[in-house]
């Protein structure tokens, strides 16, 4: 059954339950007509089949069969029982699939707490805050590699990375990407918006195949860091196999996008009004030189009092 999967549909016990969505009963499957898994049923050696839909919220989630080697149905009693051990097990499911979101949930508070505590010990120790976003986001992604580039001049280059090689660095930081769709930087940039390619061996349009091939990764997703709609970055996070990742992952990444946009605008804003006083304390302190410092400058101006009243 491992290497054949059953397609859903009605020929078979499976997905003739899921389809319709109630319990199907097969008195004889090698007399069934619409039943076509007859050579699955010779060499399983069954021929009564059972089958019950696990129902959530009017959802097939999957199905409970029982076979029996000879031709006997299951009786009305036995159907009910299954049927209460499906609901059983609907429940069940649920139960862990709640605590399992839950558990997650607070993995991701716990690391977006680490992350803010991290900001507000370093607010302006730019490459202390990039480093901890990249290596949240790629932790609580899965991701096996991340990075973050930002623009350098006319080229985007890395300003933090994770998982990656020295080898990889090294090759990216001597060939710039360009701004278009033959990568995932490049498209982010060009669309401004989220991007994900699920195998950039197999993409058309991608064009940095040696560079995925000296990183090792398949699938590479990239998230634009946007101020005022302008693109000032790009995370991008990859997994080593094809491996799409999830809606709530790409959402979680777009997160910490955001957050690395206010923290690099917080120190772009910082290091300008550091300028602004520095060069400020400049120009007062030459003006203290040219007249002496403050002390010749009181005099100096007193002296022009003075002699304006003698001339008066």
């Amino acid at each position: 059954m491992e290497s054949h999967p059953i397609l859903m549909d009605c020929g078979s016990l499976t997905g003739r339950a899921i389809l319709e969505c109630k319990t199907i009963h097969i008195r004889d499957v090698l007399k069934g007509p619409e039943y076509k898994l007859t050579e699955t049923a010779k060499v399983g050696r069954y021929r009564t089949l059972l089958g019950v839909p696990l129902m959530r919220e009017a959802t097939p989630i999957g199905v409970i069969s029982l076979q029996r080697n000879t031709v006997r149905p299951f009786t009305d009693k036995q159907i009910e029982l299954v049927t209460n051990f499906a609901r059983q097990a609907v429940i069940a499911i649920e139960n862990t699939r709640l605590l399992n979101e839950l558990r997650e949930s607070l993995r991701q508070q716990t690391a977006t707490a680490d992350v803010l505590e991290v900001i507000s010990r370093s607010t302006f120790d730019l490459q202390t805050v990039l480093d901890a976003l990249v290596e949240s986001a790629a932790r609580l992604c899965g991701a096996d590699m991340a990075n973050l580039l930002r623009p350098m001049g006319k080229i985007f280059q890395f300003a933090a990375s994770y998982g990656h090689s020295s080898e990889y660095r090294e090759y990216m930081e001597s060939h710039a990407i360009p701004v278009g769709r033959g990568s995932v930087v490049g498209r982010t940039l060009l669309e401004r918006k989220t991007i994900q390619i699920a195998d950039v061996l197999a993409d058309p349009e991608y064009e940095l195949r040696e560079s995925a091939k000296i990183a090792g990764f398949r699938t590479s997703l990239g998230v634009p860091l946007l101020r005022e709609g302008a693109p000032i970055g790009v995370i991008t996070l990859q997994h080593r196999t094809i491996r799409p990742f999830t809606d709530k992952q790409i959402e979680l990444v777009q997160t910490f996008a955001d957050q690395a946009v206010i923290v690099i605008e917080n120190v772009r804003l910082f290091e300008a009004e550091q300028q602004r006083t520095h060069g400020a304390d400049r120009i007062a302190g030459a003006a203290d030189r040219d007249v002496g410092g403050p002390g010749r400058h009181f005099e100096f101006v007193r002296r022009i009092g003075t002699g304006a009243r003698r001339r008066a």
